[in-house]
């Protein structure tokens, strides 16, 4: 063990200070490069393959193109609206929603407009909403990623006075449905 660690002195010394600062500057260059280049390059690659991949979809006939006929097309568009027999799924997902950010919806308008020669009905929903501005951006947020087929159409917003932290809202959102 004592030779062991004679060699190794000697070798140091051997080195001088200069060989002992280059060796350590070596090591952490490789430590270096293992730990932050090397993910890093990684990285880049998966994003260059990302970035061609959203490339080729954005070109005409690509993975994400049209596909089918524009009849066949504008067919599915309208198959993503929910039936008008699902609207007490929907209005019960925003009183959800409600329910989740701790507001309470006592009152609402609730209009359904259809034309005949519409492919689209619009039910209007119009919410009074009082809580503070935190519960009602939360509130609107949760609808539209609930409920895929509703837009808000209109919010306003009302406060008694600068100190007050609850606000007034009036929320108007859209739920197309197909029509009937």
């Amino acid at each position: 063990m004592n030779s062991g660690v004679g060699r190794l002195r000697a070798a140091v010394e051997q080195l001088g200070r200069s060989g002992v600062v280059g060796i350590a500057l070596l090591g952490f260059a490789v430590a270096f490069y293992f730990s932050a280049v090397a993910p890093l390059a990684t990285e880049l690659a998966s994003l260059r393959t990302e970035a061609d991949d959203l490339q080729q979809r954005l070109q005409p006939g690509g993975l994400g193109g049209p596909k089918g006929t524009p009849a066949e097309q504008l067919a599915t568009f309208y198959a993503f609206f929910p039936p008008p027999q699902s609207s007490p799924d929907w209005l019960g997902k925003i009183n959800a929603a409600a329910r989740a950010k701790g507001l309470v919806l006592r009152s609402g308008e609730y209009k359904l407009e259809r034309s005949a020669d519409q492919k689209l009905a619009r039910y209007q929903i119009t919410l009074p909403v009082v809580g503070s501005y935190a519960q009602i951006r939360g509130f609107v947020g949760q609808v539209l990623a609930d409920v895929p087929a509703a837009a808000l159409e209109e919010i306003t917003l009302r406060r008694e006075s600068v100190s007050n932290p609850t606000l007034e809202a009036r929320i108007r959102l859209t739920l197309y449905l197909r029509s009937a």
